[in-house]
């Protein structure tokens, strides 16, 4: 067990922050690939509600790395929600912690990704 200086445990705090921060590491594939997406839709210079009619127009000439966004998206966007449920829900229930802590740190979950953003564009 972890023991600060002086013998204290650290709190509830320290554990949700170091938490959610590391659950931003595997977070960042979604948000890489949802951020990728918006910006190719948007770059061909269709909005989010015009609808193409045909297969080429959605694709337009990429849809094998479209179609790897998406499922990186779905597969990797579906894995992160489970860990912040796990992490964030169902262990500070399990353990009879408060859940405030643990819900406010959920707003760190980005800030890897936002930090590592410059260098991925």
């Amino acid at each position: 067990m972890m023991r600060l200086s002086g013998g204290r445990r650290p709190s509830a705090h320290v554990w949700a922050l170091a938490a959610n921060a590391l659950i931003g590491i595997p977070a960042m594939v979604p948000l890489h690939s949802a951020l990728w997406l918006l910006n190719r839709r948007w770059s061909e210079g269709n909005s989010l509600a015009e609808a193409s009619s045909t297969i080429i127009e959605v694709c337009s000439g990429d849809c094998q790395a479209t179609d790897l966004a998406w499922l990186a998206l779905a597969v990797t966007g579906a894995l992160v929600l489970l860990l912040v449920l796990v992490v964030d829900l169902i262990v500070p229930l399990q353990r009879d912690r408060p859940l405030g802590p643990w819900v406010k740190a959920t707003l760190l979950i980005p800030v890897p990704y936002l930090i590592a953003l410059p260098f991925l564009l």
